[in-house]
């Protein structure tokens, strides 16, 4: 992985912030814009680890903020991509792991809006742990 910067994608106001994000109104989800180099790690490496950290079966939010800000959402850039998400999908559904249906969303990347400076690194900033992630 090159670089993450996380922002809001998916909604309906230019430029959101993250007290707008937050009222409900815009539609945005809360998002990590990944840059990667595909020589180092594949897209399909990429969807394993998002599929294994967080719960794609729950469909608006997570355990601690159930609102669809943090909805589980993948935004696709090219043809392979989505195609890539959409067979990754269907293998997760097929395997049984899931308990059930899958409400991730696969759509096509709308613009990338960057949050403020304050959420760049949150956990780090704020001397705590972020969240773990492990490649599977």
């Amino acid at each position: 992985m090159i670089s993450t910067q996380v922002g809001y994608a998916g909604g309906t106001l230019p430029r959101p912030t993250y007290s707008d994000v937050c009222s409900h109104g815009t539609g945005h989800a809360e998002v990590v814009e990944v840059e990667y180099a595909p020589a180092a790690i594949s897209y399909e490496q990429l969807l394993d680890v998002f599929w294994s950290s967080h719960n794609p079966a729950v469909r608006s939010g997570r355990w601690f903020d159930p609102t669809s800000q943090y909805r589980s959402v993948i935004f696709f850039h090219t043809p392979e991509q989505e195609h890539a998400a959409k067979g990754s999908a269907a293998q997760l559904e097929a395997s049984g792991k899931l308990r059930g249906k899958l409400a991730t969303q696969i759509l096509s990347a709308p613009t990338f809006w960057r949050a403020e400076e304050y959420h760049q690194q949150f956990y780090e900033k704020q001397g705590r742990v972020s969240c773990a992630i492990r490649r599977p």
